[in-house]
């Protein structure tokens, strides 16, 4: 704080010393931030947390102390009527949330700015009302401010009274061209601008808009599941301009609402850049929207990154360091499949190799291999992509996808002619990957001769490290202790943060190669394999309940097929 004049004043210092007594840090040091706070204007507290290194909740605790006021450590729910009190544009403006009322009739208001009083002569006058100031972290605010209010209530507020004002003035024909208007108002980009970011930050892979008779709801698909986001009620009003910013985002058509449509964007955020694949549904209530997000990074994984145990590492770096062959990873849609492929093409990608992929779409951008992208609507086809690629003097080759029989077979053949094939199918187990090629019309003898192995996967959710407790695991003889996470900001209070693979690996030994010339059923192909010691996907998941990285509750929802 800097008098009139621009010369610092000595409330500099007695805020200084207020923090230092109240974190525990020395007085020259907090000193020092202070000066450095005040010289690009920025906040004390949260120079001291940010640089210092300080728990912003145990400073709060000591600064409440230390000026004689309540302090709020942790999120907690509040009613309508006490946010009626303050807007969300006022709310969030200041970073500000009403708690509740004291029994003389002030306002509880949370706060992470202790010493900005002008702040406080400007609220007391705008809410026409007595405060009494509660000490919060800046991230409790942050999380109260999205859960009552709503994710950029704040934009959607001033948004809404805009619109309403607007319709009375605006003719019924006019509908379209204020619907393309609104969607490039600054408050719609930004709306979505928040929604896409706060999305990114969350790790999301997915974002819906979904509208409804009587809400508009917007969900994040994070480690495999949607969690919806806490959006303003007004927000339906605005799910026309919104999907109208988001079509224009995409190159879309905005004035064609009875049609799917399908298109791509890019973003940035902190110096990364995504990919967006935008897909438009026309329902009863208003367009549907699905944003799937994918970073432009370069992918530099190891298997054990990725969760697998070092008994499925040992089988997949063998079938990845032979010279030719299919190695095929199944599992449903989102299993992690393409990042397995990514990761054993990383651990093979040398200056004497050459390596080719065709994907639809491509989702990591990896330096050193040569990467296509399938286009159905020209003609590039997996089965046309494959067979130009032959002829590119490959070592190996990925197939994004074997959907039919062509591109079955030109596999198949690349594999048999001394190439190393990756390629995914959607199948529940190892096993049944056989079958299905022989159901789509290979040969038993093309299947036995070139799959080498076989990698079947889920995704199970990390128990988050930071709140993981011990909990007796019950009906699991073998597994006297299991762990859960209690939930906490890192995890969004779901208990989970981020992924672990579990697999099963199936090599195509000559017991194995014999029963598929022979079309046995995948029933009996897994029982050898598991004769000759494949751990099933049910085994692993067990196993990574054993060592804490995943629940009870976990390994039986994503292994419920392996039960």
């Amino acid at each position: 704080m800097s008098s009139d004049n621009g010369q610092p004043v000595l409330v500099i210092h007695d805020e200084a010393t207020l923090c230092a007594k109240a974190c525990g840090m020395e007085p020259a040091r907090v000193n020092e931030l202070a000066g450095f706070a005040r010289e690009r204007g920025l906040s004390l507290v949260r120079t001291i947390v940010e640089r210092g290194g300080v728990d912003e909740a145990a400073l709060m605790k000591g600064l409440a102390e230390q000026l004689g006021v309540s302090h709020q450590n942790e999120a907690i729910q509040v009613d309508d009527a006490v946010l009626s009190a303050v807007s969300a544009t006022l709310a969030t403006r200041h970073h500000v949330i009403p708690l509740g009322w004291t029994p003389d009739g002030r306002l509880r208001l949370g706060c992470a700015e202790p010493f900005n009083w002008r702040q406080w002569d400007e609220l007391t006058q705008l809410l026409d009302s007595p405060i009494e100031k509660v000490l919060c972290p800046h991230a409790v605010i942050d999380r109260m401010l999205t859960t009552h209010y709503g994710l950029g209530a704040d934009t959607v507020e001033r948004l809404v009274g805009d619109r309403q004002e607007a319709v009375q003035t605006i003719d019924a024909v006019s509908t379209d061209l204020s619907e393309e208007q609104a969607a490039n108002e600054p408050t719609v980009v930004n709306l979505v601008n928040r929604i896409l970011a706060e999305a990114i930050r969350a790790g999301a892979t997915d974002i819906h808009f979904e509208p409804y008779d009587s809400r508009y709801r917007v969900r994040y698909r994070i480690d495999g599941m949607l969690e919806e986001v806490s959006m303003p009620v007004s927000v339906k009003l605005l799910k026309l301009a919104l999907v109208s910013r988001i079509k224009i985002m995409a190159n879309l058509d905005i004035t064609e609402k009875r049609l799917p449509q399908d298109g791509r964007a890019q973003v940035s955020l902190s110096g990364q850049s995504y990919d967006l694949r935008v897909s438009v549904l026309p329902g009863v209530f208003g367009e549907a929207v699905n944003i799937r997000l994918q970073t432009r990074s370069m992918v530099t994984l190891r298997l054990e990154d990725l969760g697998f145990e070092q008994s499925e590492r040992i089988k997949i770096e063998k079938l990845i360091q032979q010279p030719h062959g299919l190695v095929l990873v199944t599992g449903p849609t989102g299993s992690g499949k393409t990042t397995t492929l990514y990761t054993c093409l990383g651990q093979i990608n040398k200056p004497d190799t050459k390596i080719i992929t065709v994907e639809d779409p491509v989702e990591y951008w990896t330096e050193n291999i040569l990467q296509m992208q399938v286009k159905e609507e020209v003609g590039f086809t997996f089965a046309r992509a494959l067979r130009s690629i032959l002829r590119h003097d490959p070592d190996v080759v990925l197939v994004g996808e074997i959907r039919d029989r062509e591109t079955a077979e030109i596999a198949i053949r690349a594999s048999l002619t001394g190439h190393l094939v990756f390629a995914t199918l959607h199948t529940n187990d190892a096993a049944s990957a056989v079958t299905r090629l022989i159901d789509i019309g290979i040969e038993p003898f093309l299947v036995s001769s070139s799959v080498s192995g076989i990698i079947a996967q889920r995704l199970a959710r990390n128990v988050c490290p930071h709140c993981k407790r011990q909990v007796e695991a019950q009906g699991l003889a073998d597994l006297p202790v299991s762990w859960l996470g209690a939930g906490c900001e890192r995890c969004r209070f779901t208990g989970y943060r981020g992924r672990t693979a579990v697999a099963e690996v199936l090599q195509v030994t000559p017991p194995i190669r014999e029963l598929i010339q022979q079309r046995h059923t995948a029933d009996r192909i897994k029982e050898a394999a598991i004769e000759e010691g494949m751990r099933t996907l049910r085994d692993a998941a067990v196993e990574a309940v054993r060592t804490g990285r995943t629940s009870v509750a976990e390994m039986v929802r994503v292994t419920m097929e392996d039960a």
